[in-house]
């Protein structure tokens, strides 16, 4: 091999070693993060409602800095709006709004699921002109429709 080729192999290797190493480093942050918001206030507070969905047919999940609402498919509604200012606490950053939606998918299993979920980003444009972003998980079709009709079969075994 020319010496040439040898420095390219070489500068090749050690930058797939520092974009592990940076990768890595990112994976600590966010854990870290995630044990931070699981152990403060703020999750403690908003955990009975995250718990209730747990057990349910959930259709959304719309994370945003002052709100944390979850839909249901049956019956259908709203489950509960956590208000974060109505508890007292503050809004949450852009980066712990992320982290909120990614700790409320650990405690709501089904919400992890590519095949029945979908996670989307959304902005949010406030009256005053300022620009927020948003996540929610939304039921995909085939999964809700699954859910209906399995509900549907149930209600008529049971019907008189």
């Amino acid at each position: 091999m020319q010496p040439l080729g040898i420095v390219a192999v070489v500068a090749i290797i050690a930058a797939a070693l520092w974009m592990l190493a940076v990768n890595w480093r990112e994976k600590q942050k966010e854990l870290f993060r995630m044990e931070n918001l699981r152990s403060s206030r703020l999750y403690k507070d908003a955990y009975p409602l995250i718990q209730r969905a747990s057990t349910r047919d959930v259709e959304q999940v719309r994370v945003e800095r002052d709100r944390v609402t979850i839909t249901l498919v049956s019956p259908p509604g709203v489950l509960g709006t956590f208000e974060l200012r109505q508890s007292g606490h503050l809004q949450m950053s852009r980066i712990r709004t992320r982290v909120m939606a990614e700790v409320i998918a650990e405690d709501i299993m089904i919400l992890q699921d590519r095949g029945k979920y979908s996670l989307r980003r959304y902005r949010i444009i406030r009256p005053n002109g300022s620009e927020d972003f948003g996540y929610v998980y939304t039921i995909r079709t085939r999964y809700k429709d699954a859910i209906l009709a399995a509900r549907r079969r149930i209600e008529g075994q049971y019907r008189l």
